[in-house]
């Protein structure tokens, strides 16, 4: 599973593999590597070649204190569904009035037109996908601005479908 690790002001990539009973790390682009990590509590040793590292870790679902002998450290840890649900809702753009492709698939029925106030949770189109109807909806109250597809229109994962101008 791939994480991105924000420290300070960087992002860094960690992909966290289990095979086999065994786990591996690669960090950022380099090669992936075996290593030994044990928890107990929030204690957590980790060790790697012929070095044991110790830590204990505590945090909630994103943010993380790591104590260890050398210092303090405060992560926030994202997984890669995480932000690929982020992405389809709008949050990387900080605009959740977007109506966005949660699949592949073919437009094959556009429900509404622009300038219609549409409420959230409304369908506003149709798409086949998998050999099944989905309907599209509504992300929010507002006033249909754009439709960015057409009936027939094949569309990938995260396409932006519409756009909505809030009610307020």
């Amino acid at each position: 599973m791939l994480f991105f690790v924000h420290y300070g002001d960087k992002e860094y990539k960690v992909r966290v593999e289990s095979r086999d009973q065994r786990t591996y790390v690669s960090f950022e682009d380099e090669p992936e590597q075996e290593v030994d990590l044990h928890y107990y509590g929030y204690d957590c040793t980790f060790l790697q070649e012929s070095q044991v590292f110790h830590a204990n870790v505590v945090g909630d679902k994103e943010d993380f204190t790591v104590w260890r002998p050398q210092g303090i450290l405060n992560l926030r840890l994202e997984s890669e569904y995480r932000r690929i649900v982020g992405l389809l809702r709008g949050q990387e753009l900080g605009n959740e009035n977007n109506v966005y492709a949660k699949m592949p698939g073919k437009i094959v029925k556009i429900l509404a037109k622009l300038g219609d106030r549409a409420e959230k949770g409304q369908p506003l189109m149709v798409m086949e996908a998998m050999k099944m109807e989905n309907e599209i909806r509504a992300s929010a109250t507002g006033t249909i601005q754009k439709i960015l597809v057409n009936e027939g229109q094949a569309v990938e994962t995260g396409a932006l479908l519409a756009e909505l101008e809030p009610s307020e």
